[in-house]
């Protein structure tokens, strides 16, 4: 056997303290009031008092007043029916004999088609697609594709101001007249004649500049092919074109 002073393992456990017991107390020692009695009295005095016991109490039949033939029914007022105050018009007699008496005299099954054959044919709506699903939307609308391009007048001068154009330089004097047609197209072709020229020349240059006379040659012949271009331009832009009958007014 062993000993209670053996070390054993069960010794390093935390061992809970055993509580302390509760000294017995007695009732004499707790304050009790002498008008206890009447406060239980009181709480318990109408506790009661609406509870009910069983069935409620309902008065027996009175064998001298027997039930009678619908006593407990109630009878309803009478329907009265509604009755206008004017009477409505008589519907007209079909006469076999007058058959075109109710025929329409607008035909829509012809206005129809005239609107059909007479109305312009829809345009395809223009579709992108998205992903390999098939997943589609509008082009228009989208950002992708600019409307205004389509259309006719793209990129031209409204009518409106070239009218204006031309009527603010009839308001002026007479001093300046209208260079005709033939005129501009035989200026523009005398330009690009000159362009050419002056190109090939440009191109004799050697590749190396070491000389200030082939250097400033070089910015002449630029010079000239640049204000050769802008002249071209100007003349191909405006279709109408005043010039100056007496130059002397000028000066």
């Amino acid at each position: 056997m062993n000993n209670s002073n053996d070390e054993t393992i069960y010794n390093l456990l935390n061992q809970i303290p055993k509580s302390l017991p509760i000294p017995p107390t007695n009732s004499k020692h707790y304050y009790r009031s002498i008008f206890s009695s009447n406060v239980l009295h009181n709480l318990n005095k109408n506790k009661h008092s609406h509870r009910t016991v069983g069935l409620a109490i309902e008065p027996k039949p009175d064998p001298c007043h027997p039930l009678r033939r619908r006593q407990n029914y109630f009878e309803l007022p009478e329907i009265t029916p509604f009755i206008r105050s004017h009477k409505m018009p008589p519907i007209p007699k079909f006469n076999p004999q007058n058959k075109n008496q109710y025929k329409l005299t607008k035909n829509y099954i012809e206005e129809n088609i005239n609107k059909i054959k007479n109305s312009l044919p829809t345009c395809p709506r223009r579709y992108i697609v998205s992903d390999r699903k098939g997943n589609k939307y509008l082009i228009d609308g989208s950002g992708l594709q600019k409307d205004f391009i389509h259309k006719k007048n793209y990129g031209q001068i409204p009518s409106y101001l070239q009218t204006y154009k031309i009527s603010d330089c009839n308001s002026k004097d007479n001093s300046m007249i209208s260079m005709p047609a033939e005129e501009r197209l035989c200026l523009i072709n005398n330009l690009k004649d000159r362009y050419e020229d002056i190109f090939a020349e440009y191109q004799r240059l050697p590749l190396r500049l070491e000389t200030a006379s082939a250097i400033i040659k070089q910015t002449y012949l630029t010079n000239e092919l640049v204000n050769i271009e802008r002249d071209i331009d100007f003349l191909e832009k405006h279709q109408q074109i005043f010039i100056v009958k007496n130059y002397s007014d000028i000066k």
